[in-house]
């Protein structure tokens, strides 16, 4: 995987965000909705993210991943980039990234945590696949 796929995903812009979980790989258990979440600003930037994760061979990678920060009434603003960070556990056979249907709220978003909505993980060829859940 020396070069990332081609991804003809959905540029959402800033009135919409992708927000997701991560699953799987050699150290994730399920992920924690309110504590582990990111966001990126499309479908496109989060399967970029997967395919960058799997390829970073456990390196710092920057995917443009920021966290959501959740206040007591469990609505989500968008936090801080969160930069170069090692993901050496997101792997090809086993990682995938549960996306969470959202929308905007005033200053923030309400993200319907109970289920996801999409889920991404990488294909037998390196592609990066969107199955509806």
């Amino acid at each position: 995987m020396d070069t990332p796929p081609a991804t003809a995903g959905l540029e959402l812009g800033g009135k919409v965000r992708v927000f997701g979980t991560w699953h799987g790989g050699s150290n994730y258990g399920l992920g924690d909705v309110f504590a582990d979440m990111e966001t990126w600003p499309s479908l496109k930037a989060a399967k970029l993210a997967l395919w960058l994760r799997a390829d970073s061979n456990g390196y710092p990678v920057d995917d443009g991943a920021h966290v959501v920060d959740f206040d007591e009434d469990g609505n989500a603003t968008v936090g801080l980039a969160q930069g170069g960070i090692a993901y050496p556990c997101v792997d090809a056979e086993a990682s995938y990234l549960d996306l969470f249907p959202a929308r905007r709220d005033g200053d923030g978003w309400t993200i319907d945590v109970d289920y996801p909505m999409t889920r991404l993980k990488l294909g037998p060829r390196g592609g990066v696949q969107v199955e509806n859940v």
